[in-house]
């Protein structure tokens, strides 16, 4: 198999989404498309694929719901960014220099390989889906779609808030208190949220080896090179110059050449 390419643009190309308000008040759909295409463009040079050809999940169903994407796939939306309801996505080797992966804030992107079967999925993994369980349901769309073997399961993390992230209540979204009793806890009558503590839980509950598992420590609410809502809300540190998203993905390269690997 290929290694796969994973990457994280932070905020060195700008915002990596279209919503209107991380543009100059007054842009047009129009305008704002053409800026995110030449964002796109400007990762894609730096990292290796085509701009055009980026896929990300809409997460509508909240199930654990995913989507291949193929050659025919990609030959059918040559633009990329196209409508996609499911929850995760899948992507082989036999389709090289295509990204799958999620514009996000605080809140990672988890990535799992598999090299045997020369397959990986991705999925944000929001507070509230860590909450449903989505990391382990990646797991099971590798096994269900491509009959792989967890043993073999390659797991990288991306960038998200730290501990730091916190709210004044007990969140609502966690709904599943005995998962978040490491993952949570209070303050000063502050709660913190620790995702990758709850993530990492999950991995293993899902018997994926943890020795298998890379967790990208930086801290987009203190990291000055990621946006972060929780730096951007007025509630938060209100730095306006922490609005946007960021992109994380992976994709199979046409060449060797590597950036960063899931294995090694």
């Amino acid at each position: 198999m290929e290694r796969i390419k994973i990457f994280e643009t932070g905020n060195k190309f700008g915002n990596m989404n279209t919503q209107a308000r991380f543009y100059p008040e007054g842009s047009t759909q129009e305008e704002i498309n053409a800026w995110f295409l030449a964002r796109r463009m400007m990762a894609g040079r730096e990292f290796g694929f085509d701009g055009h050809k980026m896929f990300m999940a809409d997460q509508v169903h909240k199930n654990g719901s995913y989507f291949e994407i193929t050659e025919d796939y990609v030959r059918e939306n040559p633009n990329g960014w196209s409508d996609i309801p499911e929850d995760i996505l899948i992507i082989s080797e036999n389709v090289p220099g295509v990204v799958i992966g999620h514009s996000v804030a605080d809140c990672p992107v988890v990535m799992m390989g598999d090299p045997i079967k020369g397959v990986s999925a991705v999925a944000h993994c929001s507070a509230e889906m860590i909450d449903k369980r989505l990391p382990m349901m990646l797991a099971d769309a590798l096994v269900d779609a491509y009959g792989s073997n967890e043993e073999d399961i390659i797991t990288y993390v991306s960038a998200c808030a730290g501990d730091n992230w916190t709210y004044n209540t007990f969140p609502k979204w966690a709904l599943d208190t005995k998962m978040w009793e490491d993952g949570i806890y209070e303050e000063n009558g502050i709660f913190h949220i620790d995702m990758r503590k709850v993530i990492r839980k999950q991995l293993e509950e899902r018997h994926i080896d943890l020795s298998n598992v890379t967790f990208n420590m930086d801290d987009t609410i203190t990291n000055p090179n990621y946006y972060s809502n929780s730096a951007a809300s007025p509630y938060g540190l209100n730095d306006s110059s922490k609005a946007g998203r960021h992109f994380a993905g992976l994709f199979y390269p046409e060449t060797k050449q590597l950036v960063k690997e899931l294995s090694k």
